[in-house]
């Protein structure tokens, strides 16, 4: 029996297995993760202002186990790509075709700036329960959502977490107390998203009280004095930092020789093989390139990748037509009052990717609540 091991438990990896458990069951395939535990990114939002405990939207990737599919915690010490073997901490993988999945962590530089009192960073789940106590003691001061570095994960996430804190605080009643602001080194907030999508963005913002410092690439941050010195000579005084850090490419790509430039791995962009036979990579351990810069590092796309990938395995082992991924994405931007905007398109589209945007409304808030739900139920049983 053909052995395909995964290396991550996000939703590329989750993805991957899902697909190749329902199309050839036959295959013994073993899922590696060192968490222990599955959950989308804005289940931290949620958690963060109250809407929502973090555990109500997390899974363990124990459940794997019922799918039919292994899966094995552990830390992953070595891949050797061209022998096709995987050496953890807990046992050495053959493998017939490996998808790496390992997606992404922070900058060191940009954890560093972020330990002093007072500054968080965002996208950490294990720092919730402090930026959740700061936020609810929070009656007056000023809070600033600040992107640290480029690439980073989930381009929208900054922008919804800095309106729904906006919200959660005009509903403690302290709005009126509290300035908000949001920066990014980006000259738009959403560039990659387009104009339209930046200025639907930008209009919230302005709607809600958020100020927005475009062009505002972080230089440091003192803690003693609350504030953000930015590279073009601005600060930015605060009483609570939220930071985003740039991504960081897993080290053990590099040491495996599956890294290209910046450490970050470049398969094929449609068929999502490496240079590798037999080993794809797909997620945000990946580079991808488009017209106008690089795939954003973004779940759905993740996901997609993760299915492409499975089914070229599929192919590779048993023979049969070589599948594609296209380009074509979407995510759910959330609003205050529990509305989410749709944003979809082609990002392989030339001259520049083609997305639309769908207007904000409640519909899609529980389009986004199905989206969770489904792949909860069908990823993890």
């Amino acid at each position: 029996m053909a052995h395909v091991v995964i290396l991550g438990g996000g939703f590329g990896g989750l993805a991957a297995a899902h697909e190749l458990r329902t199309s050839r069951p036959d295959l013994d395939v073993t899922l590696v993760d060192r968490g222990g535990r599955f959950f989308m990114g804005f289940a931290k939002i949620w958690d963060l202002v109250g809407m929502r405990p973090l555990d109500e939207g997390t899974r363990p990737l124990t459940d794997l186990d019922g799918t039919g599919v292994r899966y094995l915690r552990a830390d992953i010490v070595g891949i050797d790509p061209d022998a096709r073997t995987v050496t953890t901490d807990a046992e050495t993988l053959e493998a017939d075709a490996i998808v790496v999945a390992l997606g992404a962590g922070s900058s060191p530089a940009h954890t560093a700036l972020l330990s002093g009192d007072g500054a968080y960073d965002l996208y950490d789940p294990a720092q919730l329960p402090a930026m959740r106590a700061a936020l609810g003691g929070l009656d007056e001061g000023r809070v600033v959502v600040s992107i640290l570095g480029m690439p980073f994960k989930c381009p929208p996430a900054p922008f919804e977490a800095a309106l729904l804190i906006a919200e959660h605080l005009r509903n403690r009643g302290v709005g009126g107390d509290v300035e908000m602001v949001v920066s990014t080194p980006q000259p738009v907030a959403l560039p990659v998203a387009g104009p339209d999508a930046s200025s639907y963005v930008a209009g919230f913002l302005d709607e809600w009280g958020v100020e927005l410092r475009a062009e505002h690439k972080v230089a440091s941050v003192d803690a003693d004095t609350r504030q953000v010195t930015f590279e073009n000579g601005a600060t930015e005084p605060y009483t609570l930092l939220f930071g985003v850090p740039a991504a960081a490419p897993p080290p053990i790509l590099a040491e495996s020789g599956l890294a290209g430039d910046g450490g970050w791995i470049d398969p094929d962009r449609q068929t999502l093989r490496t240079g590798f036979d037999r080993v794809y990579a797909v997620g945000d351990c990946t580079q991808v390139p488009t017209a106008k810069g690089l795939l954003p590092k973004a779940g759905v796309f993740a996901a997609a990748e993760g299915v492409v990938a499975a089914r070229n395995v599929v192919a590779d082992l048993e023979g049969g037509e070589t599948a594609t991924f296209d380009g074509h994405g979407y995510c759910f931007l959330e609003l205050p009052g529990e509305r989410v905007a749709f944003v979809e398109g082609d990002f392989y589209a030339e001259p520049e990717p083609d997305v639309e945007l769908t207007e904000a409304d409640r519909d899609q808030f529980e389009r986004k609540q199905a989206f969770e739900r489904e792949r909860l139920d069908a990823w993890l049983g």
